[in-house]
């Protein structure tokens, strides 16, 4: 028989908005307190059962130490196994269940622990005139995430723009979307849906020591006019505030195994793993690189595109499930129509937030929960990354 690879544990924390509830915390609990819950999920604590360690971040500045950040996570753990840490930028998180997946299959490893992590509140102002000391004139400090762009490249906002304006994609529909996105969070989150996934913890501010268990950026009081009315930003022609998601903090982690090591430890498969895969494009579109990615790992698993229940395209910008989801139904307006009803159906990074190392394991997750509340079925979820990579897990409940 062939051997199966499942999700047997799969928590986050809360995410918080720029500068909010989880802006005192450090990047390393963020991380650690995710696994600990998913490490714990089924009742027991699985973490001498795990073989290695993979872990994905954007931003290592914001750590206190920079350096092997998922060694230092694994440690603080009490799992003393090989480590990998990785960036793909936002695919980072994916990327490393991927190469979770590569380990399962080669037989190197029976079990493995998955972290994505990022706290986009800590990551400093940064200068390189200060090593070499300054003998006159200003001293300039580059902020990292302010816009997000690469040297010799647009701002990411730029792109997702140009991607919406290239598939004819009109702002109306961004904006739309945006406020949508918002609402589908409200009525996921009233339906205490999240529970499923949200490890609450408790957090200090200031002074102030509290629980947090709430995703904090949402807006659902919000309205479409309102969001309209916002300028453009970054000299993006159609991307603003209202489209795009927050500057966020947060963590997620899996714990995955082969199916035999599973059944050895008495757990319960969440979801079984059916194929990922990683794609590239032109520098410049994020925007569409989602859909190919689902294209080529439907493709790897012999899987057609309408057998699919549930459809997960992170919201970096709101041009990304739009411009991809139009890709996949091949202009066609009805069937575009139709995937999009599918598409994010509980809200997406535009209200949960993108702490953009631990959201490709967030939109996971809330696809594997929401898949197993239907009683089953076959999800995909896709992210894109900065320059144009991409990532997709394909998995069945």
């Amino acid at each position: 028989m062939t051997e199966k690879f499942v999700i047997v544990g799969a928590k986050r924390t809360p995410f918080g908005k720029y500068l909010g509830s989880l802006s005192g915390t450090e990047p390393l609990d963020l991380g650690v307190h995710a696994a600990q819950a998913a490490l714990n999920a089924q009742g027991k604590d699985l973490k001498a059962e795990i073989d290695q360690v993979f872990v994905g971040n954007c931003i290592p500045a914001a750590f206190e130490t920079g350096s092997v950040t998922g060694r230092q996570m694994a440690l603080k753990l009490g799992i003393d196994k090989f480590t990998i840490t990785l960036d793909t930028a936002c695919c980072s998180p994916l990327t490393a269940l991927r190469m979770a997946l590569w380990a399962l299959r080669l037989g190197e490893v029976s079990s493995a622990l998955v972290i994505g992590v990022e706290s986009m509140s800590l990551v400093p102002h940064m200068s390189r005139q200060l090593r070499a000391g300054i003998r006159i004139g200003e001293v300039k400090l580059k902020d990292q995430i302010f816009p997000i762009s690469y040297p010799g490249y647009n701002s990411v906002a730029v792109d997702a723009s140009d991607g919406a304006a290239k598939y004819e994609v009109p702002k109306r529909m961004l904006d739309s979307w945006a406020m949508a996105s918002h609402l589908k969070w409200l009525k996921a989150q009233e339906q205490g849906k999240f529970a499923d996934e949200i490890a609450p913890m408790m957090v200090s501010k200031g002074k102030e020591k509290f629980r947090f268990e709430l995703d904090e950026f949402p807006r659902p009081n919000g309205n479409l006019a309102a969001i309209e009315q916002l300028p453009p930003v970054f000299g993006a022609r159609t991307t603003t505030a209202g489209n795009a998601p927050g500057l966020n903090d947060g963590a997620s982690a899996m714990v995955v195994m082969t199916e035999t090591r599973a059944q050895k430890l008495g757990l319960t498969p969440l979801a079984t793993i059916v194929e990922m895969a990683g794609e590239t494009d032109m520098p410049y579109g994020i925007s569409w690189i989602p859909a190919l990615t689902i294209k080529k790992v439907l493709t790897r698993a012999g899987v057609d595109l309408d057998t699919i229940d549930l459809i997960e395209i992170n919201e970096a910008f709101a041009a990304m499930p739009l411009v991809s989801t139009k890709i996949l139904a091949r202009n066609d307006v009805d069937k575009w129509y139709d995937l999009l009803k599918k598409t994010n159906v509980n809200g997406g990074a535009i209200a949960i937030g993108h702490p953009v190392g631990a959201s490709g394991l967030r939109i996971t997750m809330t696809m594997m929960y929401e898949l197993r509340r239907r009683g089953g079925g076959m999800g995909v979820a896709a992210i894109c990354g900065g320059l144009t990579q991409g990532e997709a897990a394909l998995i069945r409940v």
